[in-house]
């Protein structure tokens, strides 16, 4: 284990980002050019359950909204998935479903709807998504010119980053953190001296020395769910889902998809039962019940 926090996992993430200076920082360095300068970031709730029984709720990983309005939605998507672009529309179109009031009259409308903003941060390679940070707008195709400026999409690739150490942004230090932080030993110190409030803070809290034993049990247990995922990615999950599609199991992969998130939280909640966590917390962290802890 490294000397700071990994951002990739779940707990890593949510652990640091959910810091409003944190997130702040990050936001003012992807979407810079993009939108004015944020002053002030509210977290919001991540759910939107679904309307109906044929309908599929969403949870984001992490929501919040900045002094103008702006709806931003922020994802950490380790496992690769062919369709991952439709995904991402599906995640921004719910939030902008559910901003809009049920039986409203369009012409009584006085001003558009506030922006809605998806940050998608890949840790593997997506199809088609090449490029280290890629933005994408509703556009004129002949054109390229923006047809309706109420959303964006950003997607930041991981595996396609290199950090020049020689001219960088703070763009480039927070996607560079993103990648590598778990991993680094020691930051470059010009690294350190480029660094904004929020980024110096993200390394401060980043230390895993400064997390507290029940925050250390967890982190370590979101560190083996990460691995996990990328182990099942790399022996050959994404070909098994492309079979069962070519024979026509939908409803296989839909089961097989379910069974396998609830062995993921089944494992992470092992892993807090043996390093000794309370088994209420592990209940409020994993959504286990006390009888399914009690017999793990």
């Amino acid at each position: 284990m490294g000397k700071y926090i990994d951002l990739r996992c779940d707990f890593g993430f949510k652990y640091c980002m959910s810091d409003p200076i944190i997130m702040r920082s990050f936001l003012n360095a992807i979407l810079e050019g993009d939108v004015e300068t944020i002053t002030d970031v509210n977290f919001e709730n991540v759910e939107i359950p679904r309307e109906t029984s044929s309908q599929r709720g969403v949870t984001f990983d992490l929501h919040c909204t900045t002094q103008s309005g702006d709806s931003i939605l922020i994802e950490m998507q380790n496992s690769c998935q062919d369709y991952f672009k439709t995904r991402a529309n599906y995640y921004v179109y719910r939030l902008l479903d559910s901003k809009i009031e049920k039986g409203l009259e369009w012409r009584k409308m006085e001003k558009d709807i506030d922006r809605i903003i998806g940050i998608f941060i890949l840790g593997e390679k997506m199809t088609d998504i090449n490029k280290a940070l890629t933005c994408t707008a509703e556009c004129d195709v002949k054109t390229g010119e923006v047809f309706w400026d109420r959303h964006r999409k950003y997607f930041i690739s991981l595996p396609s980053f290199e950090l020049d150490i020689k001219d960088f942004t703070t763009k480039d230090i927070w996607i560079n953190l993103f990648k590598n932080l778990g991993n680094m030993e020691n930051i470059h110190p010009s690294v350190v001296k480029r660094a904004d409030e929020g980024l110096l803070r993200l390394i401060e809290k980043a230390k895993v020395g400064a997390l507290s034993k029940d925050d250390r049990a967890v982190y370590e247990a979101s560190l083996k769910k990460l691995a996990d995922e990328m182990d099942m990615e790399e022996h050959g999950f994404k070909k098994g889902i492309k079979q069962g599609i070519e024979i026509g199991k939908e409803e296989g992969i839909e089961i097989g998809e379910k069974r396998g998130e609830r062995n993921k939280t089944i494992q992470l909640a092992i892993g807090m039962k043996a390093e000794g966590l309370d088994f209420n917390l592990i209940h409020k962290l994993t959504g286990l019940s006390l009888e399914e802890i009690e017999k793990l």
